[in-house]
């Protein structure tokens, strides 16, 4: 159950930091603010900025805390952290497979 756990982990930090738009909007509001509306783009606020970094990190805190840090336990945090992209690129694929579909639900119920 821990190495799903760690894998969707690594999912919600992909959807927010990658694909959600939320972490640009903040920071972009944290640039605005600091700088008093002069400068009106994202901050680059690594390793918070980084769904690769924040996996590794929160991974690692998830399985001390679990009582689960072994070389294995880790190295498996590493491969899914490396592997964000992929997720971020499976998850993409789903939602254009998910909208195929359901226009193809819903061209067949209105012909």
């Amino acid at each position: 159950m821990i190495y799903i756990n760690i894998l969707l982990i690594a999912a919600i930090w992909v959807f927010l930091l990658d694909l959600s738009g939320a972490w640009q909007s903040m920071t972009t509001h944290i640039s605005e603010w600091l700088t008093n509306g002069k400068i009106r783009k994202p901050i680059e606020l690594k390793p918070f900025s980084c769904s690769l970094c924040m996996t590794f990190w929160t991974g690692l805190l998830y399985i001390l805390i679990a009582g689960r840090f072994t070389v294995p336990t880790v190295a498996y945090v590493c491969l899914i952290a490396y592997l964000t992209p992929r997720i971020k690129d499976t998850l993409i694929v789903a939602d254009a497979m998910l909208a195929r579909l359901f226009n193809l639900l819903i061209s067949r119920k209105d012909g």
